[in-house]
């Protein structure tokens, strides 16, 4: 990180980010980026030390109201104040791997017909795991992401851990989206298949849900799939709840001790229904 105009911008929306926080923030002034970057981060009323967190790293974040915080036009306004060509998206929580994970995001951007760029996200250690993960196939094993992920040439673009050229964004900004922001962007611009890439350059990004927890991730997913037009119906509910392979894994993981709360057991029963209740019902994200 420096105070030269910056060839990249990583951009960071706050909010109760604490020590795992932190530990993004060590991580991106490791980097071994041969450009100068800067770190854009947007707070959300944090109440908790992320403002004295970034304070540590001579960071002095956007802030807004929490009740203003809104999934794409927050990143949109952090990319607004930007300064950097390449517009590199992180989640708080999210970890880059090693210290070349910058330089990896940016490096296909020398392709002049990339537009965007996304990265790995791969589960993390550091922190209690749910059972069923909280990114890949077995926590999205219904079939709205599933068919997302096929019409859209096997990309499921996420604002995790992703990079966007600058002038591209400037033509088509996330907007003011509950959520799906990410699949919101990708649609508009991922037409051919190579304008969106992979790149090998990961982020290490975990959760772990209670039952309330999960309830409202997968009702919001569903809400969302549906602002990105992707519908989900009541016989793929049906169809994803009797996923056999589902219970197999869970007696598995029964018998081996891994399945320790409440909302792992039912997982496999409920995210079908849940999503299908956001995709079908919701008129707006969910409130704990």
């Amino acid at each position: 990180m420096t105070s030269a105009q910056p060839v990249a911008s990583v951009i960071i929306p706050t909010y109760n980010g604490g020590e795992l926080f932190r530990k993004t923030l060590q991580a991106l002034a490791a980097q071994k980026f041969e450009a100068p970057f800067e770190v854009v981060a947007i707070d959300s009323g944090s109440r908790d030390n992320t403002l004295a967190i970034l304070a540590d790293f001579g960071i002095v974040p956007l802030q807004i109201p929490n009740a203003e915080f809104n999934h794409g036009a927050t990143r949109d306004r952090a990319a607004a104040a930007a300064k950097g060509e390449f517009l590199v998206f992180i989640n708080q929580d999210a970890m880059p791997e090693d210290e070349h994970w910058l330089a990896g995001m940016v490096a296909p951007f020398r392709d002049p017909e990339v537009l965007a760029v996304q990265g790995g996200i791969r589960e993390r250690d550091d922190i209690r795991r749910f059972f069923w993960d909280s990114c890949g196939d077995r926590f999205y094993f219904t079939s709205e992401a599933k068919s997302w992920i096929a019409r859209y040439h096997n990309m499921g673009f996420s604002t995790v851990g992703c990079a966007i050229r600058r002038s591209v964004w400037e033509k088509h900004p996330f907007g003011a989206i509950d959520i799906m922001e990410d699949k919101h962007f990708q649609r508009q611009v991922h037409h051919r298949g190579p304008e969106i890439v992979y790149s090998p350059a990961t982020v290490l990004h975990t959760h772990d849900y209670t039952f309330a927890q999960l309830r409202r991730r997968c009702l919001d997913e569903g809400y969302g799939w549906r602002l990105v037009g992707e519908r989900y119906g009541f016989g793929d509910c049906i169809r994803d709840t009797l996923r056999w392979s589902n219970y197999r894994e869970l007696w598995r993981g029964w018998r081996a001790g891994q399945i320790r709360r409440w909302s792992e057991v039912v997982f496999p029963w409920l995210r079908p229904w849940w999503v299908y209740q956001g995709n079908r019902f919701r008129k707006g994200l969910t409130r704990s």
